[in-house]
């Protein structure tokens, strides 16, 4: 499957099409409707501006550049037409071939640098850091790529910067650094006990021929090495010693209290003891410092890589001969569409800690996504890092320290991503409601289609999760939840030139004025849905415009008739996402203005499947009277004669989230407690979810005894009281809003 994008007449087609589909729209609307060259008018004069600019600031492109970029629709609207301001876009992709290589960005990588310069364009702050060029092209402020000419990257992956010092230099005045270390290293070695993978011994056949040997397995022995800081902190006997060896070398301030194995190599438990906590504290920052000092660390981490260099290292890896191995190579086209490389193009792990990994998979196989779970004590950096304290080629933050220390989810999340990326792979750390996961990019090898997938999932599914790499998709940026990443992967496997011409439209739809993008929104929703019906960007962004319920309504009509076509189990959340963004913008629009305006909208939200609480709690309230609380019992009798409470994973969840919202909507204290009151009775008989074979409180039962201040009993006292009369579904009409699939 190719992934260069199609040939120039493509777009043409594309905007002939949508010509077609927009003249045989509504009468009512002629004169407003979108015309068919609306991108091609925004790249147009993005184009003339950004070339402009460049003039203004002196700065010379060669026309053979241009020309190159001119000669593809979908080119040129990349660079011209995804960003507001795209002069970062239009530099950083000259920066990248000057140091690159036109054939390299031009024919071979194209996708890739498209990738690069748009992630580019995205930094800030730490432009700088990554390589970026502070006033060499531009006026006093701008943060642009350097585009002045310069020999072609010669490709380096820095070594070791330590520089050990001589700690026992006779020509210097030896400082307390020194004399730490001289304690470590002249100290007699010590035993230890370590885990190893061996092979097993060998066996031999009758004949006395050694029959082959199993695989490596982990055997505990014990072996002789030097003494390291963390040793000093785990033993109270060998702090005594070292206390005394700074005494008696001029150091007496320097003492070191941290008890015996309360923070040890095999440490998981937080210590609570704040005065001990300090101490151990301090005991790892002297051994840190001193490493560091005296060339035992790195004084600091190492620099993130320039756009050219991280590039330039990607395309190294990716040439390599993997023939005669085993080895799964490449493990993701970095000749994708750009859209769908965009984490990988974000990466900026420094190039020593890549190549270290990078080389484990080379030569070895090695492909770790997970390191050592270490427990509480991981929820206390400074208590983790001084279990392990000890020289060390990398610094905190790298994968090799984490590696080295271990942790929780949020070290595995980061160990998992950083290793897919560092072997070309698309990929990011996500979080859960109290877990940090990962997503990646992949490619189906026999139908050629990407999608975006999660690992690690802790505590629910795609529902729940939030990329952490950023949105940059429109102009907003910020993190977003799982469902628009995998957007862009669907997108691009139904059209990528579409769904990169649908970005383009967001510029266009930004830039419109906003009485202009309040009478367009169906108009565009329509024009959106006939180009691609994931351009998530593009459609969030009208719907975020839409001046009124009615309109927002108007809007998810349309999304859905011309989603019917492509609804599929695997795109019902990408639905139920897009519905969710209609319903959350009423909420932030007025309420209406008359009880039948008000259940009027009650009814489209019904029909529209609103699971949005805090709306219907609204809409609820408004009505007056007990509707509200009626709606709130109605929905908790569903709830709990609903299969799906025991039958489908986090419903019970996502129940207690819908009565959290309501509780919430209630600003009385007073009336909020009464409230929760009457939905006790609700749930009376019924407090206890029994799933498979396990009991526990309902979440829900849980959430509406804090709202109404009381204890939550326990399974016990629960299981222990006497049965008590439950309320039927027959005492209260059906609630027209379902809460739970």
């Amino acid at each position: 499957m190719s992934h260069r994008f199609g040939p120039a007449g493509r777009l043409g087609a594309c905007l002939l099409a949508l010509l077609m589909f927009l003249s045989v729209g509504d009468p009512a609307s002629a004169g407003t409707s979108v015309s068919d060259r609306t991108a091609d008018r925004h790249v147009a004069d993005a184009r003339k501006r950004t070339l402009a600019a460049c003039r203004e600031r002196g700065i010379e492109l060669p026309p053979d550049f241009i020309a190159w970029i001119d000669g593809d629709p979908t080119l040129k609207a990349s660079v011209y037409g995804c960003r507001a301001d795209p002069l970062p876009v239009l530099l950083a992709l000259r920066s990248l071939e000057i140091d690159l290589g036109k054939s390299v960005v031009r024919d071979e990588y194209t996708q890739l640098a498209v990738a690069f310069a748009m992630a580019g364009s995205y930094a800030s702050s730490d432009r700088k850091a990554s390589g970026w060029n502070d006033g060499d092209t531009g006026t006093p402020g701008d943060d642009l790529p350097d585009v002045t000419p310069r020999p072609a990257l010669v490709l380096e992956c820095p070594g070791d910067p330590r520089i050990p010092v001589d700690t026992a230099d006779p020509g210097r005045d030896l400082d307390v650094f020194d004399h730490v270390i001289n304690f470590l290293e002249d100290h007699p070695p010590i035993e230890v006990e370590v885990e190893v993978r061996e092979l097993p011994p060998l066996e031999y056949d009758d004949r006395g021929v050694a029959k082959p040997r199993g695989k490596p397995v982990k055997v505990r022995r014990t072996v002789e090495r030097g003494l390291v800081g963390a040793d000093v902190i785990a033993s109270a006997a060998l702090q005594a010693e070292f206390n005394a060896y700074l005494a008696a070398r001029g150091h007496p301030e320097v003492v070191l209290e941290c008890g015996d194995r309360v923070v040890h190599r095999g440490s998981t438990a937080a210590v609570r003891d704040k005065a001990l906590r300090a101490s151990i504290k301090a005991a790892h920052d002297l051994f840190h410092d001193a490493y560091r000092a005296k060339g035992r660390m790195p004084r600091q981490r190492d620099a993130a890589p320039t756009p050219s260099e991280s590039m330039a290292w990607f395309i190294r890896n990716h040439r390599h001969d993997f023939s005669g191995t085993d080895r799964v190579w490449p493990r993701f086209p970095i000749d994708a569409p750009w859209p769908v490389l965009m984490m990988l193009a974000a990466d900026d792990q420094p190039l020593r800690e890549r190549e270290d990994i990078w080389i484990k998979y080379r030569d070895d196989g090695e492909f770790r996504t997970y390191g050592e779970y270490i427990g509480g004590i991981a929820q206390q950096f400074d208590m983790q890092s001084a279990r392990r304290v000890a020289p060390f080629p990398f610094s905190y933050g790298s994968i090799q320290m984490m590696w080295k220390d271990g942790g929780v989810c949020g070290t595995m999340g980061n160990i998992g991503a950083r290793t897919h990326r560092i072997c070309g792979v698309p990929a990011s750390t996500a979080g859960q409601p109290g877990h940090c996961a990962i997503v990646f990019m992949e490619q189906d090898p026999e139908t050629g289609r990407f999608r975006c997938r999660g690992g690690q999932y802790a505590t629910g599914g795609d529902e729940v999760t939030t990329v952490h790499a950023g949105w940059n998709y429109d102009d907003v940026g910020g993190r977003r939840p799982m469902v628009f990443h995998q957007s862009v992967a669907w997108g691009v496997n139904h059209d990528p030139e579409a769904f990169v011409e649908a970005m383009v439209l967001r510029r266009a739809w930004d830039a419109l004025d906003e009485v202009e993008r309040s009478r367009q929104c169906v108009r565009w929703i329509r024009k959106a849905m006939g180009l691609n019906p994931f351009a998530l960007p593009l459609i969030d962004g009208i719907i975020a415009a839409a001046p009124d319920a009615t309109t927002a309504i108007e809007i998810l009509d349309e999304f859905d008739s011309a989603f019917a076509p492509h609804a599929a189990e695997e795109f019902d959340l990408y639905r139920r996402t897009v519905r969710d963004l209609a319903h959350e913008r009423i909420l932030a629009l007025p309420a209406p203005s008359t009880r039948r305006a008000n259940e009027r909208l009650l009814e489209e939200l019904d029909r529209q499947g609103c699971e949005n609480a805090r709306l219907l709690a609204r809409c609820w309230k408004d009505l007056g009277g007990e509707v509200f609380l009626e709606e709130c019992r109605a929905a908790s009798l569903e709830y709990l004669d609903s299969p799906a409470r025991t039958k489908i994973k986090r419903a019970s969840q996502r129940f207690a989230g819908t009565v959290r919202a309501w509780g919430r909507s209630v600003k009385s204290g007073r009336q909020r407690k009464a409230w929760a009151q009457s939905l006790l009775g609700v749930f009376a008989g019924r407090e206890l979810l029994v799933v498979g074979r396990r009991t526990s409180v309902d979440p829900a039962f849980a959430v509406l005894c804090g709202f109404a201040g009381r204890p939550v009993p326990t399974v016990a006292e629960l299981e222990a009281a006497p049965a008590s009369g439950s309320v039927s579904r027959s005492d209260h009409r059906p609630s027209r809003f379902a809460m739970v699939d």
